[in-house]
């Protein structure tokens, strides 16, 4: 498996507006085109859409953007999906490990958030084994967690 990120643009985009994840995910990830949308929408706070390829197949996608608070900036973790063949095969994990050794490579940010559904045992699984923290905030149904970075 070799995973490679690429922005997101008007030559890839339809090809990973099509990817999905499972049926019982579908209310724990935004679609596709909403997480586009997000990212235009939060375009003022350095919002970015990675393509998630392996070799030269669509497998996922990601979104981040900067969050400010105390004059410290933190990554937030909006959206992270993987389509639904590539899933259970170790892809999701792969992208995270790259996408936080990304982020750490930059040293622009004190840590990086995330939330997730609380029924989503799966992703609880991932972030935790990943090194997240609970921050013991559950806004509504999502539970935030933080990978502490500096």
């Amino acid at each position: 498996m070799e995973l490679q990120f690429e922005l997101i643009n008007p030559e890839n985009w339809r090809f990973f507006n099509v990817l999905n994840v499972k049926k019982e995910q579908k209310n724990w990830v935004a679609s596709n085109v909403t997480i586009l949308a997000r990212a235009y929408v939060y375009r003022d706070y350095n919002s970015i859409v990675y393509a998630i390829y392996n070799s030269n197949t669509p497998v996922g996608l990601l979104l981040q953007r900067d969050y400010i608070e105390n004059e410290k900036t933190c990554c937030v973790l909006d959206q992270f999906m993987i389509t639904e063949q590539f899933q259970g095969k170790g892809y999701g994990k792969k992208a995270m490990q790259q996408w936080i050794a990304l982020i750490k490579k930059e040293s622009k940010y004190n840590s990086i958030t995330l939330c997730y559904k609380e029924e989503d045992s799966i992703a609880k699984k991932l972030y935790e084994s990943l090194g997240f923290q609970h921050t013991g905030v559950v806004d509504e149904d999502e539970v935030i967690m933080e990978y502490l970075l500096k």
